[in-house]
This record gives C-alpha cells, structure tokens and sequence, in this order.
C-alpha cells in the first residue's frame, strides 16, 4: 500500500507541477496589477445591416461564429431592448449587440496586450466554447483532483513515515485554521 501511495503522491505532483506554475504566473500579474497594465492595443467596431436571424440563443451563437468567425466562451443576454452576447477568448473579448426588431449587428471586439491575455487566461473555466475549452475544464478538474490526491497521499506518507509526528500537527493545525479563518472572513465578515 505505501508503494503505491507513495507512487499516487509522485505522478499527481509532476501533473500539478506544470499548472501551478502557470497559475503563479497569472496569478502574479493579476496581484501586482499596478506593474501590468491590462490594455487594449486593438480596437474593432463593426456595424452592418443584417436579414432575419434566429434568436434562439443556440442558433444565435452558430451564426455569429460562422458569419463573424468569432470564438471563445460565450454569455448571451436577451434583454428588453437587445439581445448581448459576449465572447472571451484569452487576450480578445467580443460584445455583439442586436437590437429589436433584427436588422442590424454592431460588434466591438478588443484584443489585449499580453498582460490581458495573461489575466484572462487565468481566469478561464467552464465547459462551453468549443472542443479546446472542454480540453481546457477537464485538465483543469484533473489538476484539482490531483491536488487533492497529492495533498491526501502526502498525509499518508507522513504520518507512515515520521516517528515523532508533532510537528507535522502544529503545522497541519495551523493551515487547517488558518484556511478555515480565511473562509469565515470572507464568508461573513467581508
């Protein structure tokens, strides 16, 4: 059993090792924010009479990426006036706008600078958008179940291997609590 324990707490390590490295990367960019500036180095705006589209949100979103080439994750909005739908892609974002009744399209899309594009990417998830974003969510859950593997197998180890264990419960203890703390805070306090 400490064999393969032991072998579990190797493979998850080098399957996190590539995804917390990225993760500290944009992660550094978006807490040092003031030293990264996130600008907008291109701006496109189209606006162009249209014939009659579906807008049903599905057919909407098929006929944007075919007419308009636009990709990435999508949000649609049907409001009163208009129907909203947005498109991120790391580094380019997209807002369509079609008003009521539907005989125009007005696009805006923005694309980043690299700090944007940093910033965006960190920020990615979810099942929607295309074959590369479901590639994008599945690694991502597969590197938080091998967080909690390596995490786990390493409790293991520990306690398997260590003799005099107090130490390893102080320190135990106190990231427990202080993760614990910092949930409250931001639960109830904040």
């Amino acid at each position: 059993m400490y064999t393969i324990v032991r072998k579990l707490h190797l493979y998850s390590s080098f399957f996190l090792a590539a995804f917390i490295l990225m993760y500290f990367v944009t992660g550094f960019i978006m807490i040092f924010e003031s030293d990264f500036k996130r600008e907008n180095i291109r701006e496109v705006r189209i606006s162009e009479a249209i014939s009659s589209v579906q807008m049903h949100p599905d057919s909407l979103i098929h006929w944007l990426r075919k007419e308009y080439h636009i990709r990435g994750q999508y949000t649609v909005r049907m409001e009163p006036q208009q129907a909203v739908v947005n498109f991120l892609h790391p580094g380019t974002v997209t807002e369509v706008k079609i008003p009521y009744p539907v005989d125009s399209v007005f696009i805006t899309t923005k694309k980043g600078n690299i700090y944007t594009t940093l910033h965006q990417f960190h920020r990615l998830h979810g099942y929607q958008g295309g074959l590369n974003y479901y590639v994008w969510a599945f690694v991502y859950d597969l590197s938080a179940s091998s967080m909690i593997v390596f995490a786990l197998s390493g409790l293991y180890l520990w306690y398997k291997t260590e003799r005099n264990r107090i130490a390893g419960w102080i320190v135990l203890s106190a990231s427990t609590l202080l993760t614990a703390m910092t949930i409250i805070y931001l639960m109830l306090l904040s």
